[in-house]
């Protein structure tokens, strides 16, 4: 050791240190032909260096093995010891030896530096990162959701200019205490007194007039007046859309849930802390995106000795689709990773295309501008609760709010493209959730006989004869309407005792073996019930959905799985409402309290979900992230995806007891004359009670429908089986022809299943 070198403290340095170096070798860098750009961020390692010996653990040292192959942002990765540097970015990788005067060789001046040192003696890193600058990758059409009944962040608006219209992004809303605005980018809200439009319930109609209030870039040193820059300018690219009718705007992003608080970031706090963050955003043109903070302070561009810089580059998560032109204007949120909270923190304002492998990976970045920066120069403030509207998460609309969370869950990059582009399908996307227009659209789906979207399928179509509704699987009458097999899938009464005091969901639990058809018949002819339409079979109704998707996937039939997988998520999301493993189903049925709590199915399931759909929107991301953690036992089969119902089903009833939810209701209604499931007093006083567990068991219900999908996915091989031109929309009439044979996944009961099931 030499004890009288530099003290080279990598992991001490400061953003404005990184900041100052990278300024103070400007004209160095940018001289180099080689050099596209340069940031400031994380050490990116490759993936395939080994990890220092010892403990995972910050260190201000190199990799200890020097790879040959060209470090690209597709092949390394930010590790838990990656130090602060400056990242520069070069068109061509150059080995060492590959430097000298003779022909064909790269003159030394060139070669970008390892270090950078500073007057004072401080020394900088440089990691070099190999890109391949081209055109953003347009793999995929933009797929424009356009708003039918409110315009909020994530949705297309319209601008015009010189004959052409301009398609991109609402970001969201702001207000400057008097006026609301829509934000988004300055380049699509154009000039002020221009008219903004989209189209809305299928009219192209104008939504919003832009606005004076503009950003376009202004010298970095003025935003950030800490940082020591000269001759940069930081891009904003921000505009106000003032808007008109207040009423047809909602502060809920599509496709995204509830948001929390600004991510107020300057330059006390914005640091490298960030580099490597999760951030998610609802882009017009390409839908959910992905993506992660590859580096901080971009320049992307210099002009007559003037650098342009933008806050944020975003790299795209694998699996996720790049943004895509259309998306400027939209909001990206940092996720928490404590909390599953999303927090609004950039604008995005443009993107940049790289290719990486040789030429086999596209890379479309985000750039993005803070967002703080932008609140700040516009002197205005976020909306973040106006006409959200209920979003009801059971009942008639509760199954697609199940599915469409599923949707985010799964893990395997194909199945995660294939849900996305069919969310519309399953569902309706997350944000999406108007529970007026998911009212309007299936009635109007069910009287036109048109396409019904798959989570809700099972009650909506097939609960009727089939000479009322196309597709309609009852076979006569009951006291309650139609009836036939499909009406003991939805639920099993597993918890009433048997002579030895154990019920049958204790059994099973125990043994997954008694997972079994005859064990669950023999149970049934023990406690009298011999009518097929008590005998609730729902673990096996997934079994034999969990079967076709497999044989889907085997036989190369995506549209298949894709009906399948959507039609399973009505099961599973039966299974984690408490009432429906509970023979206390709406109320005690029997016995000296024959009638206690009757109305609480209802009162629970569907009125008090509507009622306090604000704070379960607002509490899902935390929670699903929270039980994330506790991986379930794998699935690998149709029985294991019964057995993980069936475990579903008794983690409900251990979160929330249907007796203490039955004594909680019939409590309530003491001194009720009428209507007491719509009184809220009444729902006030079972959400005291029971609101943080019912956010508990929904995103229970999402993690293990996800599992499911991807259980099948995995087993069937399906991720190497599909290529990616194949993860597509599957065809609505192609799937609804599919929910509308009597033999696609047919209806049985309990003595009749077990031949179903492989």
């Amino acid at each position: 050791m030499d004890r009288l070198a530099v003290e080279r403290s990598f992991a001490s340095l400061s953003l404005k240190d990184l900041v100052e170096a990278r300024d103070n070798y400007h004209w160095h860098l940018t001289s180099m032909t080689n050099v596209v750009g340069t940031a400031v961020g994380l050490y990116y390692v490759r993936k395939s260096d080994p990890w220092p010996s010892g403990v995972r653990s910050a260190r201000a040292e190199h990799p200890t093995a020097v790879a040959k192959e060209p470090r690209t942002f597709a092949n390394s990765e930010v590790r838990s010891y990656s130090w602060p540097c400056v990242v520069v970015l070069v068109e061509r990788w150059v080995d060492p030896e590959e430097f000298g005067t003779g022909d064909g060789r790269v003159p030394p001046g060139d070669m970008v530096p390892k270090t950078l040192y500073m007057p004072d003696g401080r020394t900088v890193p440089v990691c070099v990162v190999k890109v391949d600058p081209s055109e953003p990758a347009r793999d995929l059409l933009p797929a424009w959701t356009w708003p039918k009944s409110m315009v909020g962040g994530g949705f297309p608006l319209i601008s015009r200019s010189q004959g052409v219209d301009h398609v991109a992004s609402v970001g969201g809303l702001v207000t400057d205490g008097h006026t609301v605005f829509a934000l988004t980018s300055r380049h699509v809200a154009g000039p002020a007194g221009a008219p903004v439009e989209t189209m809305l319930r299928g009219r192209r109609v104008t939504v919003g007039v832009s606005t004076s209030k503009q950003l376009t870039r202004l010298p970095l040193s003025e935003v950030y007046v800490d940082l020591p820059v000269r001759r940069t300018f930081l891009t904003l690219d921000a505009g106000l859309v003032e808007v008109g009718d207040l009423d047809q705007w909602t502060s809920q992003v599509y496709g995204l849930p509830a948001l929390g608080e600004l991510a107020d970031l300057s330059e006390r706090n914005i640091g490298t802390r960030l580099v490597d963050a999760h951030v998610v955003a609802f882009g017009a043109a390409s839908g959910r995106l992905d993506g992660r903070i590859a580096a901080l302070f971009y320049r992307y561009r210099t002009i007559g000795g003037y650098d342009e810089v933008t806050d944020f580059l975003i790299a795209p998560l694998p699996g996720s689709p790049g943004s895509q032109p259309g998306d400027s204007g939209t909001l990206w949120h940092l996720l928490e990773e404590d909390t599953g909270r999303l927090r609004p923190i950039a604008l995005q304002w443009g993107g940049q295309s790289f290719i990486a492998d040789s030429g086999t990976t596209n890379f479309n970045f985000t750039l993005a501008a803070n967002l703080t920066n932008i609140i700040r120069l516009l002197d205005v403030e976020l909306v973040l609760d106006h006409n959200r509207g209920a979003q009801p998460f059971w009942g008639k609309t509760g199954h697609y709010g199940v599915a469409a969370l599923a949707c985010e869950q799964v893990t395997s990059p194909g199945l995660r493209t294939l849900l996305r582009e069919n969310v519309d399908r399953i569902s309706f996307p997350s944000g999406g959730l108007d529970p007026d227009v998911i009212d309007q659209a299936t009635k109007d789906a069910k009287d036109t006989g048109g396409f019904m979207p798959l989570a809700d399928v099972a009650d909506l179509i097939w609960k009727n004869l089939g000479t009322k509704v196309p597709g309609g699987r009852d076979t006569g009458f009951s006291g309650h309407g139609t009836s036939g097999p499909e009406h003991p899938t939805h639920y099993a009464d597993i918890d009433v005792a048997d002579a030895d005091g154990r019920t049958l969901r204790q059994r099973c639990v125990d043994d997954p073996a008694k997972v079994d058809v005859a064990v669950w018949q023999a149970t049934y002819d023990a406690l009298g019930e011999t009518d097929s339409s008590k005998r609730g079979l729902l673990p096996f109704r997934v079994w034999q959905f969990y079967d076709e998707l497999v044989a889907a996937l085997t036989d190369g039939d995506l549209s298949r799985y894709v009906c399948a997988a959507g039609l399973m998520a009505h099961y599973v999301g039966d299974a984690c409402q408490p009432l429906h493993g509970s023979h206390l189903a709406d109320g005690i049925d029997s016995g000296p309290d024959a009638g206690k709590g009757k109305g609480v199915h209802s009162a629970f399931e569907s009125y008090m979900i509507d009622f306090k759909a604000g704070e379960i929107l607002t509490g899902l991301p935390a929670s699903v992230a929270a039980l994330a953690q506790n991986p379930r036992p794998p699935v690998s089969s149709g029985h294991d995806a019964a057995v993980a119902v069936v475990q579903l089903m008794d983690r409900t009833a251990h979160t929330i007891d249907p007796l203490a939810l039955v004594d909680a209701y019939a409590a309530t209604q003491t001194g009720q004359t009428k209507n007491p499931t719509h009184n809220h007093a009444v729902l006030e006083a079972l959400w005291t009670q029971f609101g943080d567990a019912t956010i508990d068991v929904l995103a229970d219900g999402a993690l293990t429908l996800a599992g499911i999908w991807e259980a099948a996915w995995v087993q069937a091989g399906a991720e190497q089986r599909f290529a990616p031109g194949d993860l597509v929309a599957m065809d609505r009439d192609a799937l609804q022809a599919l929910y509308e044979r009597p033999d696609f996944v047919p209806s049985l009961d309990l003595d009749h299943v077990g031949a179903a099931l492989r």
